[in-house]
C-alpha cells in the first residue's frame, strides 16, 4: 500500500470509531417519572401528622397546618366563595 492510502486507511478507522462512540449504548439515559410530582392533600396531611408525631412541630403548629391545607383543598385549588 501506498503511505497516501495507509493514511486515507487510518482517517477512516479514526472517523469510525469516533461516530461508534457517539452512538455508544454508555449513554445517560432520561427516565421520565410516570407519577405526578406534586403531593396530593392526602399526602401532605400524612407528612404534616408524621412532623407532629415525630415531635417536628407543636400540637398548633400541626393543628395550623391542617387547617391550612384543608382550606386550601386539593393540589392547591380554592375553594369556591
Amino acid at each position: 500500500m501506498t503511505p497516501w492510502r495507509v493514511c486515507v486507511s487510518i482517517l477512516v478507522l479514526l472517523v469510525g470509531l469516533t461516530v461508534a462512540g457517539c452512538c455508544s449504548s454508555s449513554k445517560e439515559k432520561v427516565v421520565v417519572p410516570t407519577q405526578s410530582t406534586t403531593p396530593t392533600l392526602g399526602k401532605e396531611l400524612e407528612d404534616l401528622e408524621e412532623a407532629y408525631k415525630k415531635g417536628a412541630i407543636t400540637k398548633e403548629e400541626y393543628e395550623a397546618g391542617k387547617k391550612k391545607l384543608l382550606e386550601r383543598g386539593p393540589q392547591g385549588s380554592q375553594p369556591p366563595k
